[in-house]
């Protein structure tokens, strides 16, 4: 055994090995307790976030309801609540003999699918009138043709074809082009 010895190996003489010492293995204590902690710390940033998420989606979802609201009721117009029984005053009236017209500003005022449920029962001039405002409620006030067409071809059913001159100028655009087409 003639061998010679570094100064390297000089330190590393009487040093332990790994294989001499203790096991590479942590403690079971040990184990269970970082098992204990960093389970407690994934379970609460798992919760914050799902408690991040569904805030987030609360608040998506509230805005959209505020906003719609908001457009909802510059939407609208204002509507006078129908008078209570309650509040009217009790007095008979006599019937009138004749049907007084109604005036333009109460038939402007109502609804197109009121006006059309006025139709029947109506005398021809008036149901022609209702129809001719339905439509126009529906043309400009709604932006649905199809309907404002429906009740405009109903006026034009109704009205006798001696009377189907050149369009007014109170007709709107879709029915003066209806009675221009008509008339030819």
């Amino acid at each position: 055994m003639d061998e010679e010895i570094d100064d390297a190996e000089m330190l590393l003489h009487g040093l332990k090995t790994a294989s001499d010492g203790p096991s590479a293995e942590p403690p079971d204590a040990l184990r269970d307790a970082l098992l204990l902690r960093t389970s407690g710390i994934v379970r609460r940033r798992s919760r914050a976030r799902r408690l991040r998420q569904i805030a987030i989606v609360a608040a998506a979802y509230a805005a959209g309801l505020a906003t719609t609201r908001a457009v909802w009721r510059d939407a609208q117009p204002a509507q006078n609540p129908p008078p209570s029984l309650a509040a009217a005053p009790r007095v008979k009236k006599a019937a009138p003999a004749v049907e007084t017209p109604e005036p333009r500003a109460d038939l402007a005022s109502l609804s197109p699918a009121e006006l059309r449920r006025m139709v029947p029962g109506a005398p021809r001039a008036k149901q022609i009138r209702l129809l001719q405002l339905a439509g126009d409620g529906y043309l400009y006030g709604a932006a649905d043709v199809d309907a404002a067409l429906d009740c405009y071809r109903q006026v034009l059913e109704l009205t006798p074809p001696e009377e189907l001159g050149p369009p007014d100028p109170h007709d709107s655009w879709l029915l003066a082009e209806l009675k221009l087409s008509a008339a030819e």
